[in-house]
């Protein structure tokens, strides 16, 4: 391998890695299902040497061990930009704080933060010499490029998701290298079963659908039924643009629903920014050119979705009130 000299060099083990940080850091920790597990348990491992140490991460899909051994925060202070189940059940303890964002302004925000250390979880190297993020572009080319140390936790069991941009980062951008030791599969996230409300609706919804619509579903049950509605019917050339990519999609691709031949960009391509599903989805986006992750300052920008016609975006929500106003990120404090 060309780079394997580099590469070489550059490999660390995980309990390595963790003593770059040093008490008072800001600590990047991945987003989603890509989130690091050597490294979290190596840093885990150093807790009674380090204070004060806040980490950031994204939709915390599992419970960190920097958490498990840290059950009252004494010694690390979790952020989370998007929470999570978990993330709620942290905050109910006061462990978790949750940050305001915008979203699609992630990249202009990053660069006012401080990201000292970066345990990035990525893809093996490619022969050119490229860590690619997997499923969750979203934020990771922001907070790598900020990194003062930059640390990538290699998971051989990630599929490689191709852009788009932002999707991949070079060795030579890359500080150190930690081998996991186990190279799990990534977190299967089953479909939430559909209420006979949630049928109701996606019924409903359906009726407003043509050949042609460029699709973005949301997380949820409701929006998933919509897309085994689709796959099952007679719709043809629809194109996708959106923020999570989930089985349902999967599901349209291969009934010959979505051809992305009416985009008016990015055509013929399935884009997003971060993916969450089951095994059925890691397979299908691995290696597939078909789809194309972006960072979400270009999947989420609304100057860029404008210019596809006859978007549909579906999603949940969890109130409205009679003047149409719609809340679906929190009810009563939560």
């Amino acid at each position: 391998m060309k780079y394997a000299a580099e590469y070489k060099e550059k490999l660390i083990t995980a309990d390595e890695a963790a003593l770059v940080v040093k008490s008072g850091n800001w600590v990047q920790m991945g987003e989603f299902v890509m989130q690091p597990k050597d490294c979290d348990a190596a840093l885990a491992r150093r807790k009674d040497e380090l204070q004060d140490v806040k980490i950031r991460l994204t939709t915390m899909s599992w419970l960190p061990e920097v958490c498990r051994v840290d059950p009252q925060g004494e010694h690390f202070i979790m952020n989370d930009w998007h929470f999570s189940a978990t993330s709620r059940q942290l905050m109910d303890m006061n462990l978790c704080y949750y940050i305001p964002l915008n979203y699609h302004e992630a990249g202009s925000l990053y660069e006012e933060l401080e990201v000292d250390v970066s345990f990035q979880p990525v893809t093996s190297i490619d022969k050119n010499g490229f860590f690619n993020f997997s499923t969750s572009n979203s934020m990771a080319s922001y907070s790598t490029s900020k990194a003062k140390k930059l640390v990538v936790e290699v998971n051989s069991s990630a599929p490689v998701c191709l852009g788009g941009m932002g999707e991949s980062i070079h060795i030579s951008d890359v500080d150190y290298i930690v081998e996991s030791s186990s190279n799990p599969k990534l977190l299967s996230i089953p479909s939430a079963q559909p209420t006979e409300v949630d049928k109701k609706i996606a019924a409903l919804i359906m009726e407003e659908m043509v050949d042609g619509t460029c699709l973005q579903l949301g997380i949820g049950s409701m929006p998933n039924t919509v897309g085994t509605l689709i796959s099952q019917s007679d719709l043809k050339d629809l194109g996708v643009h959106t923020e999570m990519l989930v089985d349902s999609f999967v599901d349209m691709y291969e009934a010959g629903k979505i051809t992305g031949s009416r985009k008016s960009i990015d055509k013929g391509k399935m884009v997003y920014t971060f993916a969450m599903g089951t095994d059925k989805l890691y397979q299908f986006l691995d290696h597939n050119p078909v789809c194309a992750s972006y960072p979400v300052h270009y999947c989420n920008d609304p100057y860029i979705i404008a210019q596809n016609d006859n978007v549909v975006a579906i999603n949940n929500a969890l109130e409205v009130d009679l003047y149409g106003q719609v809340a679906s990120e929190a009810s009563n404090g939560r």
